[in-house]
């Protein structure tokens, strides 16, 4: 590919850093003036008219590429190569203002109406700018010039029209060969051809010699020299523009005019007439209109080449986005379920597979219901029926507890979120799922957990509010065992008394041991009637 942007945004930064200089004035009045001699060596009806004038080119790329203000290079220049032909200063002037301001008009209209340098990556910017840059803003410099000689009285008012229409032609021409030439290789001059680009590009240069000379350079018979054969020459444009671009197209036409022009004015070719400056109007409306004709299809096939890139690049990205997204729906950690409107399953992500058990064959276009407990597929085709009516993101069933059923029939707790979008105009809901089993287990270990602590708490308690009293009986009992050794009888049920005594406080004691299991002094939402200690002491 070749860098088109870099060349005319350097042109354009130089223009808003005011880098212009002397140099290029000299340089461009120098080229102006060459080109504008070369141009009237082939004035046949005035001296000062000609119907090739390639300087109307280079003032419109010039006013195009480096702005308005390069205008003196351009009036000096013109000024030079009229003052030197015919004329006076006055007539000079008159000419030079109206070369000037002409190309002052068509880089405006250029600019305005038809994107400017880029005229000609668009085929309606191409017929934009064949309109407005070759045939209205060419008239200003024809008007000025024609009117400037007859009023100096260097051109007779009757030859008035003659003299314009040559003119006129000649600007028009130079606006539409040489400037769409200029214009291209100036903003995009770097060349990146393969080596079969080149071959091609040489062969087409071949071909397109001969074809000129054969229909402009006496190449063929005598006999049908001047035979119409000029459209054996358009095929070579139309190849230039549809392998190459409209760069080379441009080249091309440039070619074929000078081949043209050169063969025409030697008495070759389909156009010759009776006098050389009618040959040379005739073949300059066939190379402009041809011209056009080929810049406009080498745009069409650019624009459709860029829209054909644009199109993978687009493409691509989605692609690589449908990609990505794939890959995060797959690797979700939670199971998504998309459904359609009629509530059948869509499509589901490998977590969904491995929760319920289902292969993604089995669930794809079954009911959504089929993951739903039997009991319960009734209620949740009601609730999914009006959340279809109603979808917006948020969770589903808050406050109850939501149960998935695999296809083994096992049933686990489930936590569901909704989500909704639309496909192709048709609305998807999806619901992300997550198994909760383990939650659920940690909960209910957590209250297994509180229970304990609870009574624990509680024996603890107990084992406190019964081993105090418990102690003051069995020292009485002891006291009293002493007192009646001499009473065997009641000796032996106060030993058995002390006995079942000592077990409780064995007893006691193992319900104090629990105090190891480091528990709080007092259990968390301990019921009051569990509370031994405030209900010890509680007189009721």
């Amino acid at each position: 590919m070749i860098d088109q942007e870099s060349p005319r945004l350097l042109i354009h930064r130089k223009i808003r850093d005011g880098r212009l200089n002397l140099v290029v004035v000299a340089a461009l009045t120098l080229v102006y003036v060459i080109a504008g001699k070369l141009g009237l060596m082939l004035a046949f009806v005035h001296a000062s008219a000609t119907a090739v004038w390639p300087p109307t080119g280079i003032a419109l790329v010039a006013f195009l590429l480096l702005g308005p203000r390069v205008w003196p290079a351009i009036l000096l220049g013109a000024f030079v190569v009229n003052i030197t032909t015919a004329g006076t200063v006055a007539t000079s002037i008159g000419i030079a203002t109206g070369n000037t301001l002409e190309g002052l008009v068509g880089a405006y209209l250029v600019r305005r109406f038809a994107h400017g340098p880029y005229a000609f990556d668009h085929a309606r910017d191409v017929f934009r700018f064949a309109v407005l840059a070759g045939l209205v803003s060419t008239t200003v410099g024809a008007t000025f010039g024609v009117t400037s000689l007859s009023l100096g009285g260097f051109s007779n008012w009757g030859d008035y029209s003659t003299v314009w229409w040559t003119w006129w032609l000649g600007d028009a021409a130079g606006a539409l060969i040489v400037a769409p030439l200029l214009i291209l290789w100036v903003t995009n001059p770097r060349v990146r051809w393969s080596r079969s680009q080149i071959l091609e590009a040489a062969l087409l240069l071949l071909l397109l010699i001969v074809a000129s000379l054969a229909v402009f350079g006496g190449l063929l018979p005598i006999e049908i020299q001047d035979y119409p054969l000029d459209f054996l020459c358009v095929p070579m444009l139309v190849w230039a523009a549809f392998r190459f671009g409209p760069r080379e197209t441009a080249t091309a036409a440039f070619v074929l005019s000078t081949l043209a022009l050169w063969g025409t004015l030697r008495g070759l070719g389909p156009f010759v007439r009776g006098t050389p400056n009618e040959s040379l109007l005739l073949l300059q409306i066939f190379m402009g209109v041809t011209s056009m004709l080929a810049l406009a299809f080498a745009a069409l096939i650019a624009e459709r080449e860029r829209a054909a890139r644009e199109h993978k690049l687009t493409e691509d990205a989605l692609r690589d986005s449908e990609t990505r997204a794939r890959v995060l729906f797959e690797s979700a950690s939670e199971g998504i379920v998309i459904v359609d409107r009629q509530g059948h399953i869509v499509l589901v992500n490998a977590k969904t597979e491995a929760m319920f058990g289902y292969a993604r064959a089995e669930l794809i276009g079954r009911p959504l219901e089929i993951l739903v407990p039997e009991r319960m597929r009734d209620v949740h085709a009601r609730h999914r029926a009006g959340y279809s009516l109603d979808p917006r993101v948020r969770p589903m069933g808050q406050g109850l507890d939501l149960t998935g059923r695999g296809i083994d029939g096992n049933e686990f707790p489930v936590e569901i979120s909704l989500s909704f979008a639309e496909e192709e105009g048709e609305p998807r809901f999806m619901a992300f799922v997550t198994d909760i089993t383990q939650r659920k287990r940690v909960e209910e270990a957590a209250q297994r957990a509180e229970a304990l602590h609870s009574v624990a708490l509680l024996a603890n308690a107990a084992a406190h509010e019964i081993n105090n009293p418990l102690t003051a009986v069995m020292g009485y009992l002891q006291l009293l065992a002493q007192e009646m050794r001499a009473n065997d009888s009641v000796l032996v049920k106060l030993t058995e008394a002390l006995e079942a005594g000592e077990r409780i406080q064995t007893i006691v004691a193992r319900m104090q041991h629990m105090t190891s299991l480091h528990m709080a002094d007092k259990a968390p939402n301990l019921p009051r009637m569990l509370d031994i200690r405030e209900s010890s002491e509680d007189p009721d």
